[in-house]
Order: structure tokens, then C-alpha cells, then sequence
């Protein structure tokens, strides 16, 4: 055990002399399961003794499943340290984690983003697909999709790639049958 967390300072102190110049090598990593208290706790516990950045992070829970995602960045050379942690958490809690380590040759860039607010009494597929359409016909990309409202069903799409007057010129020209409210916003 002593010997693994002397691993894990150097790791630190190695991590801390790459350049920020270089490529960047980083890892997705997916959790999922049914949602418990300590789930976010246990995998941040897994990686707390590693020399890593969390770059970007989403949690959702849809009818008590928990899908939980992780960006970071690492050393390549500690990439199975840090899987073998994680499977270990995995076996452990009876969370599935599946992983993706690659070469970037950047980081992502925080978009600037768009909210498109979506609230109906009964939401159907063709509403969606029709927000969806209208989104595509911008080449906007959705970056999130949340729910946002208990009374009624409400659904906050998060775009990015177009400007707000175009995003609310598009919005109110959209056709729809039993016409659910629709707000667009700076987010």
C-alpha cells in the first residue's frame, strides 16, 4: 500500500511537468447503474489519488438510472492504474464503467450556449423531432437535453453553434400540432 501511494505523488510531480503545449491525452469515462447515495463519492474516490484534471462532468438519474460522465486528463502512462481503480469501484458497487482514452490535440473549448425551453402537457416524439429539425436547420448542435419542470413536461435543450436572434427566428416559425410553449434564452 506504501509503495502505491509513493507511485501515485510521483505521478503527481510527473503530471505537473508535462507542457500545456503538448498533446493532450485524456480519458471519458461512463458510469452507470441504479442510482444510489455515494455513487458520484465512490467514483471521485477512485481517482482522488491520481494526477488527473476533470475537465467536464454530466449527471443525470432518469427513473432512479444513474448515467454519469466524466472527462479528464491524464499521463498516458497511468491509464491502467487508473482502469484497474476503476474496475476495481465497478466490482465493488455494482456500477458499470466503461472507458475511452485518447490523443487530443486540444481541449475542448466551453461553447457559448443557447437555451431552448420546451413545455407541453402531453410531450410526444413529433414535438421533439420538431425542435430537433429546427435545431439541425440552424447547424446548431445540442450539447444537453435536460428536464426542467415536474407540473408539465418540460425539457431544456442546450445549443450551441448559432446566435440567439437566429435561434428564436427559427423557433417561432416551427409548426407543431397541439403547440407546446417554447423559450429561447442566453444561457
Amino acid at each position: 500500500m506504501r509503495g502505491r501511494m509513493l507511485f501515485r505523488v510521483k505521478l503527481r510531480i510527473l503530471m505537473s511537468d508535462l507542457s500545456e503545449k503538448s498533446p493532450v491525452f485524456t480519458g471519458l469515462i461512463l458510469l452507470t447503474g441504479q442510482d444510489a447515495p455515494g455513487a458520484a463519492r465512490g467514483l471521485f474516490s477512485s481517482l482522488s489519488e491520481f494526477a488527473i484534471q476533470i475537465i467536464d462532468v454530466e449527471q443525470i438519474v432518469i427513473n432512479h438510472r444513474l448515467i454519469l460522465t466524466l472527462l479528464i486528463t491524464l499521463n498516458p502512462a497511468h491509464q491502467r492504474a487508473i482502469e484497474t481503480d476503476l474496475n476495481l469501484f465497478a466490482d465493488s458497487s455494482g456500477f458499470d464503467i466503461a472507458t475511452i482514452f485518447s490523443d487530443q490535440s486540444s481541449l475542448p473549448a466551453l461553447k457559448q450556449c443557447i437555451g431552448i425551453e420546451v413545455v407541453a402537457e402531453k410531450m410526444q416524439p413529433i414535438h421533439l423531432l420538431t425542435v430537433a429539425q429546427g435545431i439541425e436547420d440552424l447547424k446548431a448542435n445540442i450539447e444537453g437535453i435536460t428536464r426542467v419542470n415536474q407540473e408539465r413536461i418540460g425539457l431544456l435543450f442546450k445549443i450551441s453553434g448559432t446566435d440567439l436572434q437566429a435561434a428564436v427566428k427559427v423557433m417561432s416559425e416551427l409548426k407543431f400540432e397541439n403547440t407546446p410553449d417554447i423559450r429561447v434564452f442566453t444561457l
